[in-house]
């Protein structure tokens, strides 16, 4: 077995990563949420109208990010498996 200062090194790197898989995600989510807030801000907006092509586009894209996101969902579940 190794050391006691090895061992405090491995766990605290383990710890590391960890943390890292928590907190990388939560701002990647954060900044998502924040532009979809200054995005629906803007279309809510009274003062300014909305072309049918603008609405189509912003709708396409959401369409698109839903399925990247749920593509790599599937994806990374079917690999593990």
């Amino acid at each position: 077995m190794g050391t006691t200062l090895e061992s405090a090194v491995v766990i605290a790197a383990v710890i590391t990563v960890i943390t890292m898989f928590i907190v990388v995600p939560a701002s990647f989510c954060a900044d998502t949420y924040s532009d979809f807030t200054e995005a629906e801000e803007e279309i809510l907006d009274e003062d300014r109208d909305i072309s049918q092509e603008a609405l189509c586009t912003f709708l396409t894209g959401l369409s698109e990010n839903y399925r990247m996101i749920y593509g790599g969902i599937r994806d990374a579940l079917s690999d593990e498996e």
